[in-house]
Parts: C-alpha cells; sequence; structure tokens
C-alpha cells in the first residue's frame, strides 16, 4: 500500500511538471486566478444564496449534537437562528434538516472549528479549484496522447473553469469545487488505478450523490474484465454502505427517498432547470435540445457523406458520452438545477474527443449563461439584485 501511495504521488507530480511546462507563460495566469479568487474571498459576502453559512452552521453544531443533527431544524438547534439570505432577509432553511452527506458534513465541522472559517472554506475551495484545473488538463491531454501538446483553445478551455468558478467558490461559497473534484477523480485514476478509481466514487458519493453517475461508464469500460468490474463495483458499493453507518441513525434516508432528493419542498424554492412543463424557463428548453443532441451524438446518427445514415456500431466504443448524457439526465430529473450544478460539466466534457468538446462547450457556455439569469429571476428577481451592486 506503501509504494502504491507513492507511486500514485509520483504519477501526480509527473503530470503536474507535465502540464505547467506544456502551459509555457501562460502559467502566469494560475496565480493570477488564485489571488482573484483569494482577494473576492476576503472582501465580498455571498451575495445571492445562503447556503454558505447554513453550512458552517450545521458544522458548527455537529460538535454538540453529532450526527443527529439530520433530524434538527436549524431552529431546533438554536431559537436564535438567524441565518438569512442576503438579499431577501428570509431565513436560510428555517424548516429543513440537513440534507448533505456524511464527509460534507464532517467537511463544514472542521472548518467552523478554525479562526476566520468563512474566509478559510473560501480559500480552501479556491485551492480545490486550481487543483480541478490540473485534473480537467491533464485529463484533455490523456485523450491526445502525452506526446501531444494542448491546443490554444483547449487551454482556453482548461483556465474556463477556473474563471467561471470564481462566483461560486470565491463569492458564494457554493462547495461545488468539491464536487468536481470527485467527478474528475475516477476518470483521472482510472488507467492507472482502477481499483482507487472505484473506490473514489464510493468516497465521493458521501459528498455529494452525483459522482455515482461516473459508475456505469467504469463497469461498462471493464465489461471486458469482468473480475476486475465486478471487483470494483464492490468497492464501491462497499465504501458506499460503510459510509452510511451514521445516517442509519437518523429518519434522513427515509425522508430523503421520499421527496426524492429534492427537499425544496420544505424551502419554498422553485425548480429553475426542470424537466417538467409546469416552470418552463429558457435553460430548460436549451438544456433539453443538449440532452437530444448528445444522445444523437452517442448513437452515431450524424450526417456524413450527404446521408444522414450512420451504423449504430462502436455505440461502446463511444461510451465517453455516457456521463454526460447521465449527468444531463439527472439534472432533468432532479428540478432544482442552480447554475452551479452546470460546472460539473467540466468533469464530463474532458473525456470528449476535441471536436464535439468544442461544440457542446459552447452550448454549456450559452446555457449557462441564460441559466444565471433564471436563477436569479426565480430567487430576489434582476431588479432587486442589481440594487445590490448600485
Amino acid at each position: 500500500m506503501q509504494n502504491s501511495n507513492r507511486s500514485l504521488l509520483h504519477h501526480c507530480y509527473s503530470h503536474l511538471f507535465t502540464i505547467i511546462d506544456d502551459l509555457g507563460s501562460l502559467k502566469y495566469l494560475i496565480p493570477f486566478f488564485l489571488l482573484v479568487h483569494f482577494t473576492l474571498a476576503l472582501f465580498i459576502p455571498p451575495l445571492v444564496t445562503s447556503d454558505f453559512e447554513r453550512n458552517l452552521f450545521y458544522g458548527k453544531y455537529f460538535w454538540e449534537y453529532g450526527f443527529s443533527v439530520y433530524d434538527m431544524t436549524p431552529l431546533e438547534i438554536d431559537p436564535l437562528y438567524n441565518v438569512r439570505d442576503t438579499l431577501t432577509g428570509e431565513y436560510s432553511y428555517p424548516n429543513t434538516t440537513y440534507d448533505y452527506p456524511t464527509i460534507q458534513l464532517l467537511f463544514w465541522a472542521g472548518l467552523s472549528i478554525l479562526p476566520f472559517s468563512s474566509v478559510i472554506a473560501k480559500w480552501f475551495l479556491s485551492c480545490v479549484d486550481v487543483f480541478n484545473f490540473f485534473v480537467i488538463y491533464s485529463l484533455i491531454r490523456s485523450r491526445k496522447g502525452e506526446e501531444n501538446e494542448c491546443t490554444l483553445s483547449e487551454k482556453g478551455f482548461a483556465f474556463s473553469y477556473l474563471l467561471l468558478s470564481i462566483p461560486f467558490s470565491a463569492i458564494e461559497g457554493q462547495a461545488t469545487a468539491i464536487t468536481i473534484l470527485f467527478l474528475l477523480l475516477p476518470l483521472f485514476l482510472y488507467n492507472r488505478y482502477q481499483i482507487v478509481s472505484y473506490l473514489s466514487i464510493g468516497i465521493g458519493f458521501h459528498w455529494k450523490y452525483v459522482s455515482v453517475l461516473v459508475l456505469p461508464y467504469l463497469l461498462i469500460l471493464d465489461r471486458k474484465l469482468v473480475k476486475q468490474a465486478l471487483l470494483g463495483f464492490l468497492t464501491s458499493i462497499f465504501s458506499i454502505v460503510l459510509l452510511s453507518f451514521p445516517l442509519l441513525y437518523s429518519s434522513f434516508i427515509l425522508r430523503y427517498l421520499s421527496s426524492f432528493g429534492n427537499l425544496g419542498e420544505y424551502s419554498g424554492q422553485l425548480p429553475s432547470n426542470p424537466f417538467f412543463i409546469f416552470y418552463p424557463s429558457i435553460s430548460s428548453v436549451l438544456s433539453s435540445g443538449i440532452l437530444i443532441l448528445a444522445v444523437i451524438f452517442w448513437v452515431g446518427y450524424l450526417p456524413k457523406d450527404k446521408t444522414m445514415k450512420r451504423s449504430f456500431n462502436g455505440i461502446l466504443e463511444r461510451i465517453y458520452w455516457l456521463p454526460f448524457i447521465l449527468l444531463l439526465i439527472f439534472l432533468k430529473i432532479y428540478s432544482t438545477a442552480f447554475p452551479w450544478y452546470w460546472m460539473w460539466f467540466f468533469a464530463c466534457l474532458t473525456i470528449l474527443p476535441c471536436q464535439d468538446r468544442k461544440l457542446f462547450m459552447i452550448l454549456l457556455g450559452f446555457t449557462f449563461t441564460i441559466g444565471l439569469i433564471d436563477f436569479i429571476q426565480m430567487t430576489v428577481g434582476i431588479p432587486v439584485f442589481l440594487e445590490f451592486f448600485m
């Protein structure tokens, strides 16, 4: 195990120095983005949501109540609970018990005991973003072959992650950076450390459940190695079950399943990107179109030589589309797809071929922009939001 750990660290260091060398003078953008992240985290409070303060609130009271916080609303924990939305002044989920998995609760608990925890938490998330940048870049290079350098557009794709993550990590304090990390790790580790790759899915499941969407992709990759696929599957399941143990002492799991993972009904949330026609939005329509187009790309039904017919042979060889499609379907069903959820697609896009990645990056960027407008209108309204800057 010790030799395996050393090998993994050596592998990571090797990738790191290769990427820095490949970036050339662009490598100086990394400390620039990190400085921007740190500065904004220090001076700007969350603008739209209060999830950040609520997470730190539960982290603080974990030390007093332990995993019992999963059965307690904020007002039951502290009658003087005053975590509010910075713009509307409304309480943040006052009647909703904590609804994130165990590792995330422990993460916020650890941060809550530190001095200046609200700033340090954002700085930590920004550091994770920088790490994610290197993993994203590494995955892009592995798709091209180690001997080929990334193009300028591919470097731009990787740096766009550091740019788009600013409002979520440095300002909002949304922990999406770590969610993306757990989507990236199975993809990054698979070629050299298959079992560790499956293990990272099980651990990531207890950060945010979306990481399990990578599991079918790995299982299909291992379809010809039945023993390895079975061992990997059992590794993921065992780690999920083991880390679920604290939750078995609460009604959290039954409550979560009964509401299909969406506890928004208790907090007055409206879905921002639903599949359902009851809450239509421009971003909902656009994301539905992206889902249909992605399926078309996967099955291979594309114009070629002025014909509209292509064989379905090779659909398993194009399995790199599966995480992307599953994530789109997940967000359509989940019904509360906030803008930072769209950052998750950076992980899926890294394993797409270059030409497909370019097209879908443009489409997702456009939908992401519309989604931000939809989200602001859904929460506080655009006029109220703009007043914050005046």
